[in-house]
């Protein structure tokens, strides 16, 4: 169960990083041997199958791609997770983010939601907190959901409001069942659109 792929877990991009590194050694691998193979057996590359095995390697370098992607990023700090899962409460938490926008990838460490709010901690002092929330508000909003969106960048600020929202009352929010996601509650059709739009 340690080796899970949870997304939205502490420790996630650690293992979706080694996870992907062994789909693109594997993916290789596989048109090398058939490669290997049968030079062995024709004894000379000029065969057929040296264009398939060619042909074959394209889904090995996607991987590759798609793993060096997943290598920009590590896990967050474990003494972060554990705070904010002490001052949280019963509000939902979503943890190791990258964003993916058309002009850049953001990494928001921490996301605590309740009600309306979405409120997340990028450690990366660089990170565009506005046109992050801009983005995450944009597509929660073409999915109907209207949410108050704020990213910090420090950390103390950012404690400090997932402990206000973790000890008040949740935000009675008027909801009905959508039926794209039966049996969810809005925080988790928020949660689940949040993690749609992320790594």
């Amino acid at each position: 169960m340690k080796n899970k792929l949870n997304k939205g877990t502490y420790g996630y991009l650690d293992r979706l990083k080694a996870h992907e590194w062994k789909k693109a050694a594997l993916f290789l691998s596989i048109p090398i041997i058939i490669f290997l193979v049968a030079w062995a057996i024709n004894g000379t590359r000029n065969t057929v199958v040296t264009v398939m095995v060619i042909v074959g390697c394209l889904p090995g370098c996607n991987q590759v791609v798609h793993a060096l992607l997943a290598s920009k990023y590590h896990s967050m700090d474990k003494s972060l997770c554990e705070e904010t899962e002490k001052l949280k409460g019963d509000c939902i938490s979503i943890y190791e983010n990258v964003f993916t926008t058309y002009e850049k990838n953001y990494y928001v460490d921490c996301i605590v939601l309740s009600g309306r709010d979405v409120i997340g901690y990028a450690s990366d002092k660089n990170t565009d907190s506005s046109r992050l929330e801009a983005h995450i508000k944009d597509i929660l909003k073409k999915n109907s959901y209207k949410q108050n969106v704020k990213i910090f960048t420090e950390k103390r600020a950012f404690m400090d409001r997932v402990e206000s929202l973790g000890t008040r009352e949740p935000e009675e929010v008027p909801f009905r069942e959508d039926d794209r996601y039966p049996g969810l509650s809005r925080d988790e059709i928020v949660k689940y659109l949040l993690m749609a739009i992320t790594l």
